[in-house]
């Protein structure tokens, strides 16, 4: 607990921009937070979802990405788990849900690959999301790929990886 309001190891807080500058921080509360670590928080461009990573129990692996829902009074629901079909034995990670609200990317070193964490995409459906896609190479490589986010138009995306021609530790790179 780094903040005396905090619920766990890393919680996810809220602060909005106004006239002023930035407003102070605010814990999303006991909803949303646990005991354990969540992380990787990400809204949908409705502001009605709020997508992130948990290690908390009850998964399907050593982190999870979960989906909650603001409701009607403003709270955010209990999160829900997405299933085995998104999460898997290992770690799922850095959840982003692209302006359409129907695509989800990800990284996850549990689902099959070419590196050690990979960049998937997934669809919704009626029932949930469809089996995660690879992104492939020369997306994803030998190392680590991970922090996708895709502009709303879907023509750039940006992503973190620490492949060989990386300054050092994680680097930004672009898809156009």
């Amino acid at each position: 607990k780094d903040y005396p309001e905090g619920y766990g190891s890393f919680d996810i807080y809220i602060s909005y921009q106004t006239p002023n500058g930035w407003s102070e921080r605010k814990n999303l509360g006991e909803s949303i937070n646990s005991a354990y670590w969540e992380s990787a928080p990400c809204l949908s461009a409705d502001k009605k979802q709020l997508y992130f990573a948990s290690d908390r129990p009850g998964g399907y692996g050593g982190s999870d990405l979960y989906v909650a829902t603001k409701m009607a009074n403003g709270k955010w629901s209990a999160p829900r788990n997405l299933g085995a079909v998104i999460n898997t034995e290992g770690d799922e990670s850095c959840p982003f849900i692209h302006a359409d609200n129907e695509t989800l990317y990800f990284n996850s070193n549990g689902h099959p690959g070419i590196g050690g964490t990979d960049l998937f995409y997934s669809k919704k459906s009626a029932n949930g999301f469809l089996t995660p896609q690879n992104l492939g190479y020369p997306i994803n490589t030998i190392n680590d790929e991970g922090s996708l986010f895709v502009t709303a138009d879907a023509t750039t995306g940006y992503f973190a990886s620490d492949r060989s021609d990386s300054k050092g530790g994680l680097d930004i790179y672009v898809i156009q």
